[in-house]
């Protein structure tokens, strides 16, 4: 009995010894260790107080140019294109009204001298006619087919007296006439003229090469003045309007061109939901296709801050002290610079860290 009631104390003895053991204080250097790594000390890390400005913004457009001045050429009659004073080929320059192509109209010439010739009959066999029942207008008739000739375009019908030009009606002079004029219309069409100075940029048709309305030849174009297309935001478009001038660029930023906003349509593309801006450009040195990129300056100022790059993270936003921690502010990229960005989405004085490599969102800043 004895016996056990000492082991019994023994066992008793040995379980406080124990737990008072675990229960001890830890060391205080211990304390001030892990006290660190919990929180960042701003003597370690440095921070760069933000400083807003009002900014004009300016607005980006880029695109490739096209000719103002452009004519695809399409003929609007069947034929043999023949050889011309100047060979049909890319880079060759035009004058205004100067013969570009020109189709064999052999058949349809000799049709329309066909034509002329049966006018000049008909009114030569109504002659004898007007002499009698009309004498006050033979003169006028009689020196009117004179003029005629199947080797020349028709001359018009003269204004007759009421009886004498009814009478021409019914017999069909009129109606004759009106056809033979259509016809020689028609063969002007034969001939395709430059209706500007130009360069051909394409040509597609060899001379003896049959072609028709639906042959694309070639297309004429103006290389004095260009059009660069471009679209911008919607929200965008009231700050654009026409007379805006610019200096645009050409993609490896070498070359600069003075450009002038010409128009802006009204509506909003349904797919891509933006504005196209038109920009007049001009320059010796221009050609069809070439990329150009500006910057519109408008009146419109945002509130932007200044950062270094190293302030960015991964994620977009940068880490500010708020309420005695770090936070992760988002903010948005206006402008680029070679060290530092522009951006919107902070207050001024906000105090930011410069570089973010090493600190995380959300740690304990010391005040010590």
């Amino acid at each position: 009995m004895n016996k056990a009631l000492v082991s019994a104390a023994l066992l008793l003895l040995l379980s406080m010894a124990v737990s008072c053991r675990d229960e001890a204080p830890k060391n205080p250097a211990e304390n001030k260790m892990e006290a660190a790594a919990e929180a960042i000390n701003t003597a370690q890390i440095r921070f760069v107080t933000v400083k807003t400005d009002s900014v004009a913004t300016s607005i980006s457009v880029s695109g490739r140019i096209t000719a103002d001045n452009r004519v695809e050429l399409f003929p609007e009659v069947q034929g043999k294109m023949t050889a011309g004073n100047k060979p049909f080929r890319e880079g060759v320059s035009y004058q205004k009204g100067e013969i570009i192509v020109t189709l064999d109209d052999s058949d349809t010439r000799l049709q329309v001298q066909s034509s002329r010739s049966k006018f000049k009959t008909l009114v030569s066999a109504l002659m004898a006619d007007i002499k009698l029942d009309h004498p006050e207008t033979f003169p006028l008739y009689e020196a009117w087919f004179q003029t005629l000739s199947a080797d020349k375009s028709i001359s018009p019908v003269p204004a007759f007296e009421k009886d004498a030009r009814r009478f021409l009606e019914s017999k069909g002079v009129y109606e004759l006439y009106y056809s033979i004029k259509s016809a020689e219309d028609r063969l002007k069409n034969f001939t395709i003229r430059a209706p500007f100075s130009g360069i051909l940029s394409a040509a597609n048709a060899e001379p003896g090469q049959v072609v028709g309305p639906q042959f694309h030849m070639g297309t004429l174009v103006d290389p004095s003045l260009f059009i660069l297309n471009a679209s911008i935001n919607s929200d965008d478009a009231e700050w654009v309007l026409p007379g805006q001038s610019l200096e645009v660029t050409n993609r490896d930023q070498n070359r600069v061109y003075n450009a002038v906003v010409a128009r802006v349509n009204p509506s909003v593309d349904p797919a891509s939901q933006q504005v196209f801006v038109y920009l007049e450009v001009s320059d010796e040195d221009l050609r069809e296709g070439m990329y150009l990129e500006g910057e519109i300056q408008s009146d419109r100022k945002i509130v932007l801050a200044r950062i270094p790059k190293s302030a960015l993270l991964r994620t977009g936003d940068v880490l500010a002290k708020r309420d005695g921690s770090l936070a992760e502010i988002p903010v948005e990229i206006m402008d680029l610079e070679r060290t530092h960005l522009w951006v919107r989405g902070l207050q001024n004085g906000d105090e930011i860290i410069e570089d973010v490599s090493e600190p995380a969102a959300g740690r304990i800043i010391n005040q010590d």
